[in-house]
């Protein structure tokens, strides 16, 4: 079970990023490829950021056109768990994959948040 130290801290295997750091970037390059693909050209893609809190990070979708915000997910900060949820925690509904998998959770996400369970 990983712990904050190891989601939190820059690792030489990730060239000096984060877990989450990673995570993040990932999520941006599916948004970014979503919005490339669809040809929006109207305003550039949301760009993402991180709210860390005590148990959680939340990963926000900021809007460029509107300003308007949205959760694409959650990160639990004791084991790296990825969760769904709404803007003020998690869904107790499923862990829906980990960042510290191979792929750093890109399988269990896409562009707009968490997959649904099956």
């Amino acid at each position: 079970m990983a712990n904050v130290r190891a989601i939190m801290a820059p690792t030489a295997a990730d060239n000096g990023k984060s877990r989450l750091e990673k995570y993040v970037e990932m999520v941006q390059g599916k948004i970014d490829t979503y919005w490339k693909v669809m040809e929006f050209t109207f305003s550039d893609p949301p760009h993402v950021t991180v709210d860390v809190g005590r148990r959680y990070a939340r990963v926000v979708k900021n809007d460029g056109l509107n300003g308007g915000q949205s959760v694409h997910t959650f990160v639990d900060l004791d084991n790296g768990n990825i969760l769904k949820g709404n803007w003020k925690a998690p869904v107790k509904n499923g862990v829906r994959g980990n960042i510290f998998d191979t792929d750093v959770g890109a399988s269990v996400v896409n562009d707009h948040g968490a997959i649904y369970l099956r």
